[in-house]
């Protein structure tokens, strides 16, 4: 399998991100391995983990079911030579993503 590492950052203004916490059921909807969180403060969080591809479907549905945070995602697919960035709010998506 190969395999894409990502860094999930979500920003949202102060305190909107309690709920988020706890739902860590993201994880699993997106099929992240070896999550590990970078950063937690009041405004921003941030997390690395693997996926088999880069899980651009469910940052969509992730920031519809939460439309008040903002989902930057950076993938790098070595196998596959992909690095791109995506950017996901209220289930509007845009990404960048290059060949290498």
């Amino acid at each position: 399998m190969d395999n894409c590492q990502n860094r999930l950052l979500v920003v949202a203004l102060a305190g909107n991100l309690k709920d988020f916490d706890r739902d860590a059921d993201w994880t699993a909807v997106a099929g992240a391995k070896h999550v590990e969180l970078l950063e937690r403060s009041a405004a921003r969080h941030a997390w690395q983990f693997e996926t088999a591809a880069p899980p651009l479907q469910f940052l969509r549905v992730l920031s519809r079911q939460w439309p008040s945070l903002t989902f930057v995602l950076d993938y790098d697919c070595e196998a596959k030579r992909l690095k791109g960035l995506a950017r996901a709010r209220n289930g509007r998506l845009i990404r960048q993503s290059i060949t290498y």
